[in-house]
């Protein structure tokens, strides 16, 4: 097997898990909505706020945001927002994790910096977040 088809393979491998990744996070996810999606229209039955501001709306917006973190089929619509994404999350760990191997230090220093590197990510998203959410 040449060098390219080693490649390819691990490619479409790493494809494979990834596509797992999510789609295992999806279910997770709405697993977790189904009953909490109960507990919201309990609670909203007595809102008399405008309804935008129901608990119901509030968790539809959770799950638009976590759609694009997820972003199972690849969308394009979840770069252009510059939301961090599992397939952003699975390049951190795996460029720190390549990194730390050429080096020859994966230990426990290789698990602190792919904790750091996924928290620098997430804080600049947040930042870019927060600031945009004040204009």
């Amino acid at each position: 097997m040449t060098e390219e088809q080693k490649q390819d393979t691990w490619e479409k491998t790493r494809e494979l898990l990834l596509f797992q990744l999510k789609l295992f996070a999806d279910a997770a996810r709405d697993l977790l909505l189904s009953p909490v999606a109960v507990v919201c229209y309990i609670l909203d039955l007595t809102h008399q706020g405008p309804k935008n501001e129901s608990h119901f709306e509030k968790l539809m917006a959770f799950g638009r945001r976590t759609d694009h973190h997820i972003n199972l089929f690849k969308h394009r619509r979840s770069y252009k927002k510059g939301m961090m994404t599992v397939d952003d999350a699975a390049k951190v760990v795996e460029d720190t994790l390549v990194k730390e191997l050429k080096t020859g230090e994966l230990t426990e220093k290789s698990f602190h910096a792919v904790k750091d590197a996924l928290v620098n990510r997430f804080s600049a998203e947040k930042k870019a977040e927060d600031e945009s959410g004040k204009s």
